[in-house]
């Protein structure tokens, strides 16, 4: 039986991995072409935003889907759309066109996470669901990488990256198809309202949705960015991964230290740490790129751990009947703001030039901290006894919540049975 589980799990996560590679070589190459093709700013930004749209859309409509069809023929139809989508940009390089279908792979997207989370989460043993999470989150950070990294290694200009998106995609089928499992069963995604969410924490609320306006935005726009400042097609990439290995390096100590202090002051670190990076970016962009790729590392370290602090520092004040709510509450905030940033950094770099990228991610992150710091004033911290142990959160559907939500229902009961 545990045999049986663990090759289910493996099916499951791999099938994710395969998504990600997809998404990673997608999330680069698009705003990447159109950046070489000298395409207005402005349009990008809406090429951007329709994956962000659609990806907020899907995680709204996507559960109604599985529960009408389940779980395997929801992924076989997602992940075929994934695989259409990502084949048909060869087809043309029109703009409006590539809105459309970055909507639809937004959407498609979600959807393969609302399927993968909920069975991830039904199949991991309950003494086994931390570290369950921590290998999907590693496999999920480095399909990513792998997706993104690969584009400096060929010519991004002809279509060969997009046809290995797509086979990507359809291989995604293949572990999840040949799963012995039926699927889990289907459940509502439960959400907490606007104002009872701020209510419960402000700060975690006004962080989220800032994750969401500048990281999504940043690491969206970031080959634009490249393009346009002079690096060379090869390197912008590498741009992107240097984020995200960032990310990678200072998310655990940052997480480590909100455990042992207040986390308003972690939060306070990476916003103020990220809007100074930012600036430095703007201010040096034609330095030498291995100097741009440390910076962008340092701006990942901070601006990309933003997200997990603040979803636990907002379960530190959440009932445990709240936790599950609150973790997907906070994933459609970040989705919000997703979908709204790439617009509002467009304007900012027509007006700027492309270090507007830079202003922009550097205003939002400064404001985000100069409210932590309010916030510091009104509230005093939670208790450390009563402080929940950090959880490097994933940014990808509220299906995630339920796992992280039973994981910290655990600790509390361990806490207060000790």
């Amino acid at each position: 039986m545990k045999k049986n589980l663990s090759l289910s799990l493996f099916a499951i996560v791999a099938g994710a991995f395969f998504i990600q590679v997809t998404n990673g070589v997608l999330g680069v190459i698009v705003p990447l072409h159109l950046g070489l093709n000298a395409t207005p700013t402005p349009l990008i930004g809406m090429v951007v935003t329709a994956y962000a749209v659609g990806f907020l859309a899907s995680c709204l409509l996507t559960p109604s889907l599985i529960r009408h069809i389940g779980h395997i023929r929801a992924f076989s139809a997602l992940a075929s759309i994934q695989t259409v989508s990502a084949l048909a940009f060869v087809a043309d390089d029109w703009a409006f066109a590539w809105a459309i279908l970055r909507f639809i792979g937004g959407f498609a997207s979600a959807g393969l996470y609302a399927v993968i989370e909920s069975w991830v989460t039904e199949e991991a043993p309950k003494e086994a669901r931390g570290r369950v999470l921590a290998i999907y989150m590693i496999c999920n950070k480095i399909g990513l990488m792998l997706g993104q990294g690969i584009l400096a290694l060929g010519d991004t200009s002809g279509a060969g990256f997009y046809m290995l998106a797509c086979g990507f995609a359809a291989f995604s089928i293949v572990p999840v198809a040949l799963s012995t499992t039926s699927g889990p069963p289907t459940r509502e995604v439960e959400t907490l309202g606007i104002i009872e969410l701020y209510r419960i924490a402000p700060i975690g609320v006004v962080g989220c949705v800032g994750a969401g306006l500048v990281n999504s935005t940043v690491l969206g726009l970031l080959p634009v960015y490249g393009i346009q400042t002079g690096v060379k097609a090869a390197f912008v990439p590498l741009l992107v991964v240097a984020a995200q290995l960032g990310s990678m390096f200072l998310q655990w100590p940052l997480g480590w230290m909100s455990d042992k202090t207040d986390r308003r002051y972690v939060i306070i670190i990476a916003t103020v740490g990220s809007a100074l990076v930012a600036l430095v970016i703007a201010l040096t962009f034609k330095f030498h790129i291995a100097f741009i790729l440390v910076l962008f590392g340092l701006w990942g370290a901070f601006g990309l751990s933003l997200y997990s602090v603040c979803v636990v520092h907002a379960s530190d004040f959440a009932k445990p009947s709240q936790l599950v709510p609150l973790v997907s509450s906070m994933m459609l905030a970040w989705a919000v703001g997703s979908a709204v940033g790439p617009s509002l950094a467009t304007i900012a770099m027509e007006y700027f030039g492309p270090r507007g990228l830079m202003y922009y991610a550097a205003s939002i992150s400064m404001a985000i901290g100069l409210f932590a710091v309010w916030r510091m004033t009104r509230r005093t911290a939670e208790a450390e006894k009563d402080r929940q142990t950090f959880i490097n959160i994933p940014v990808t559907t509220p299906g995630v919540s339920e796992m992280v939500g039973k994981i910290e229902a655990a600790k509390r009961a361990g806490k207060s049975s000790g």
